[in-house]
């Protein structure tokens, strides 16, 4: 249900809407200002604050923190941050007469300084951690990014989740369980393409196929981080790229209701329309031919 080639077109295209608003969100005219009504004055230098201090919250829990079940599986700067952006956002949305239409770029694009900050720090740890590996500087960094862009998607969605709920703690669980799926998601993907490999064997197989040359051991697993960065970065631009995008044409909706399943929407935004529709087709197909048959019994 998924194309690579899809998700690759909603990143691009979601990208495309989303700079622009960034742009316009940090642009120095006084009178061009919404984000001071969330953050409050100098919202500029509030948002960079609020970034910074869930940063620090973040390792400070991990440090001394309680000891959580899969506490080490879970970014705490990241899960700081997006509660603190998500409580001024959901204020301003619900408790509030202020917010209207035009607002959801600069909402949106405010997350970005948190965005930049939470990509950075993931992705010096991921590094620190994968320079040790075989396949040296290249493939760590590589993966250092695909990480960063992984946290980079969680956040997009996680803080969308929640402010696009009234019901707060409905949303907390849905956004829960979602998280979860994703991450088994990943995790299996790694598995595969990382600690079993798939590509760098496929393609060390072909070259010393042909050239009758044996590959050192680090170019294989070289291979395989290519292919999961490649593979990961593609699916982590898409959920940030169809997160803004259904954000975007849904914002009016909720001003209106209080409520728009953003995660469920996204979902559906993912899947490839042309494989959708012939699965549809399919179906309909089978169902007239078991009505038919049915008939046929009949007469």
């Amino acid at each position: 249900m998924y194309n690579v080639k899809w998700l690759a077109t909603i990143a691009r295209d979601g990208l495309d809407d989303l700079v622009p608003a960034v742009r316009q969100a940090f642009n120095d005219d006084p009178t061009d200002d919404r984000l001071a009504l969330v953050y409050g004055a100098k919202p500029r230098r509030n948002i960079l604050a609020i970034a910074m201090a869930g940063v620090i919250a973040g390792h400070l829990f991990s440090l001394a923190g309680p000891g959580l079940a899969l506490a080490e599986f879970i970014n705490w700067s990241a899960v700081m941050v997006g509660a603190a952006y998500a409580g001024l956002i959901r204020r301003y949305l619900f408790r509030t007469d202020h917010a209207g239409p035009q607002d959801y770029p600069w909402l949106a694009a405010s997350m970005a300084p948190a965005i930049v900050l939470l990509m950075l720090i993931a992705a010096v740890e991921q590094l620190v951690a994968g320079t040790q590996e075989p396949s040296g500087f290249v493939g760590a960094v590589l993966v250092a990014l695909t990480v960063a862009l992984g946290t980079a998607a969680a956040f997009t969605i996680a803080v969308a989740a929640l402010c696009f709920s009234r019901n707060w703690w409905r949303a907390l669980w849905d956004l829960a369980v979602r998280l979860l799926v994703f991450r088994i998601m990943v995790f299996i993907t790694t598995l595969v393409m990382l600690e079993i490999g798939v590509i760098g064997p496929l393609v060390s197989g072909i070259i010393g196929g042909i050239f009758n040359f044996h590959l050192p051991d680090w170019i294989p697993e070289l291979f395989d981080q290519i292919g999961y960065a490649v593979v990961l970065g593609i699916v982590y631009l898409a959920v940030i790229g169809a997160t803004w995008t259904v954000a975007r044409d849904r914002f009016g909706a909720l001003l209106e209701t209080g409520q728009v399943n953003i995660l469920t929407s996204v979902a559906l935004m993912a899947r490839d329309p042309v494989k959708v529709e012939k699965k549809r087709q399919k179906k309909l197909a089978r169902e007239a031919r078991k009505r038919e048959r049915k008939n046929q019994r009949k007469s």
